[in-house]
C-alpha cells in the first residue's frame, strides 16, 4: 500500500443534507459492467423499517480513505431514510487508535463488548497484510461476527482479514489492485477480480480501496433502501452517484447451481406460520413456539431409533449424540434467562433397517399409509422416551417426519407420496452443508423471528470446505450479544 495514498475531505452542507431526504425505496437488479444478470443474497426486509447497525473494526494505522469514505456514506442515511442507521467503530480495546495518515481516534466499543452488527466494515489498516493476521483473538472475532452479519464489507486489504477469518470461502472478491498478487498466493483458492471497484457475492462486498471506498458503501446503500436514498445521499456527499458507471461485479446467489440450497440469511425474518409436528401430528408454528420468549434457539436433530436405546443411547446420529453435553449445558444456563429451546427431531431417511424401522417408511409413502403411520409412531414414542429421560435436554420437542426442514431441494428430494413441498423446505439447511440431508444444526432467531448470525453446524459427513465446529462458548456468546 503506497504511503501518501490521500484524498480530499468531502465536507457536505446541512441544506444538501436535508433537502435531498427521500423515502426508502425497492432496490432493483444492480448488474454492473462485466457482471452477470441478477442481485446478490436478499437483504432482509427488515432493514428498511429498523436501524441498521454498522460497525467499523477501528486497527492501528487504519488508512483514512478506508475509514472515513463509507463511515460517511453510512451515517448520512439517517438524513435520507427512517431510520438509518446506527454507525459505530470497534477497537481490539477502548483505547485511542492513531490512523496511518495521523488521525487520532477512539473507539466506541472493544470486541468483547460490542453490540450486533448488521453491516461489518474491516477497512485496510498498515498491518493488514501481516500482523493483524497473525492475532488469533482478532480473526476469530471477525468470523464470528461476520457469520453473524447480514453483510460483511471490507475496503482494500481489510480482503486479507476476510479471507483469513473464512468468510470469503467459495466467493469471488477483489482487493488492493498492487495487492492482488499476494493476495492470490497467500489464499490460492479464491476467485480474485482485477480492475473493478468492488465485488459484490452474496453477503460480501469487497472493495478496491483509496478513492474507490465510496462506490461499494454506496452500493450497499442503494441495495438496502434504494435509488432515491442513494441519490439523496450523493447529492448530500457532492458525489456523480451512477451505479452503472461504475466498474464493479455482483455474482448473483440467489438461484445456486452448485447443489447448495438457500437458506435463511441473517437479518432475515422466518415467516411466523412456518411450522413442525407435535407428537399427535398438529401442527406447532413458529409465532406460537416464539410467544413470551427473549430468544428462541431451533435445534434440529436426529431423533430415536425404534428402540430408544443401544449405541449413542438411542439416537441415530451419532453428531446429535456428541452434541448432548453442550446442549444440555445451554438449556440449564439459559432457559431461566427467557430464551427458549426447542429440538425438531428427525428420523433417518438412509438405511432405516439399520436403525429399526422400514425401509423409505418416511419419504416414499402418504401420510394415509399404513407403512408412515406406523413408522411416524415408532418414531415418535421412542423419542418421547430420550426427552422422558432427560437425554433430549429441552422443555419441549417438535416432530419432522419428512426431513424437510434440513434436506436440501436439489440433492434429496421426498418422493411424490410424501406430499407437496413447504415453501420452507431446504431453508434451515446451512449453505455450506452440501448434504441431501443432515443432522444437527441449530439456529438462534429473535422473539421477531429474525435470524441471529449463520447456524451453528455440526455434521461433517459429506460437507466440502469449512465446516463450522461450535463450542459452548461461541453460543453463549452469540446468546449474550442478543438478550444484551
Amino acid at each position: 500500500m503506497p504511503a501518501n495514498r490521500a484524498i480530499a475531505g468531502i465536507l457536505p452542507c446541512l441544506a444538501a443534507l436535508l433537502g435531498g431526504c427521500a423515502a426508502p425505496g425497492e432496490p432493483g437488479s444492480l448488474p454492473g459492467k462485466g457482471s452477470p444478470p441478477g442481485a446478490g443474497e436478499a437483504i432482509p426486509a427488515a432493514w428498511r423499517e429498523r436501524e441498521v447497525s454498522v460497525g467499523f473494526l477501528l486497527l492501528d494505522g487504519v488508512y483514512n480513505s478506508e475509514l472515513m469514505a463509507p463511515f460517511d456514506v453510512f451515517q448520512h442515511t439517517v438524513f435520507h431514510a427512517r431510520p438509518g442507521m446506527r454507525v459505530f467503530t470497534v477497537g481490539r480495546a477502548k483505547s485511542p487508535v492513531r490512523t496511518f495518515e495521523g488521525l487520532r481516534i477512539v473507539p466506541d466499543f472493544d470486541l468483547e463488548g460490542a453490540p450486533a452488527i448488521d453491516v461489518l466494515v474491516v477497512p485496510s489498516a498498515e498491518h493488514s497484510m501481516d500482523t493483524d493476521l497473525e492475532d488469533r483473538r482478532l480473526v476469530d472475532w471477525i468470523r464470528e461476527r461476520g457469520r453473524e452479519a447480514g453483510r460483511v464489507l471490507s475496503l482494500c486489504d481489510g480482503a486479507f482479514l476476510l479471507a483469513e477469518a473464512g468468510l470469503l470461502e467459495g466467493r469471488e472478491c477483489t482487493t488492493f489492485p498492487e495487492d492482488v498478487g499476494p493476495f492470490q498466493v497467500r489464499y490460492p483458492r479464491l476467485a480474485v477480480r482485477r480492475g473493478v471497484s468492488f465485488v459484490a457475492d452474496g453477503r460480501a462486498v469487497t472493495g478496491a480501496g483509496g478513492a474507490k471506498s465510496y462506490d461499494p458503501a454506496m452500493f450497499l446503500v442503494e441495495e438496502i433502501y434504494g435509488k432515491a436514498v442513494a441519490e439523496g445521499i450523493g447529492r448530500g456527499l457532492v458525489l456523480d452517484w451512477a451505479l452503472e458507471r461504475v466498474e464493479h461485479v455482483v455474482v448473483s446467489r440467489r438461484s445456486p447451481s452448485d447443489g447448495r440450497p438457500g437458506c435463511w440469511l441473517p437479518g432475515e425474518t422466518i415467516p411466523a406460520d412456518v411450522a413442525f409436528e407435535d407428537a399427535g401430528g398438529n401442527p406447532a408454528t413458529l409465532a406460537e413456539i416464539a410467544a413470551g420468549a427473549r430468544a428462541v434457539v431451533l435445534y434440529f436433530m436426529g431423533g430415536a431409533t425404534a428402540e430408544a436405546d443401544g449405541p449413542r443411547a438411542g439416537f441415530w446420529c451419532e453428531d446429535t449424540f456428541d452434541d448432548l453435553p453442550l446442549l444440555r449445558h445451554l438449556a440449564l444456563d439459559y432457559e431461566p434467562k427467557g430464551v427458549r429451546f426447542v429440538g425438531v427431531l428427525c428420523p433417518p431417511v438412509y438405511h432405516e433397517a439399520q436403525f429399526g424401522y422400514e425401509e423409505g417408511a418416511f419419504l416414499r409413502h402418504p401420510s394415509e399409509d399404513p407403512v408412515f403411520g406406523r413408522n411416524r409412531r415408532r418414531f415418535v414414542e421412542a423419542s418421547l422416551e430420550l426427552h422422558r429421560r432427560g437425554l433430549v435436554p429441552f422443555e419441549r420437542v417438535l416432530f419432522d417426519p419428512r426431513f424437510r426442514a434440513l434436506s436440501n431441494p436439489s440433492r434429496g428430494e421426498a418422493s411424490p407420496e410424501a406430499g407437496p413441498r413447504p415453501p420452507w423446505q431446504g431453508r434451515f439447511k446451512w449453505s455450506e452443508d452440501t448434504q441431501a440431508y443432515g443432522t444437527p444444526t441449530m439456529w438462534v432467531l429473535t422473539p421477531a423471528l429474525e435470524v441471529f448470525g449463520d447456524p451453528f453446524f455440526m455434521n461433517v459427513y459429506e460437507s466440502e470446505g469449512r465446516a463450522l465446529r461450535y463450542t459452548v462458548r461461541d453460543v453463549r456468546s452469540r446468546l449474550d450479544r442478543l438478550l444484551r
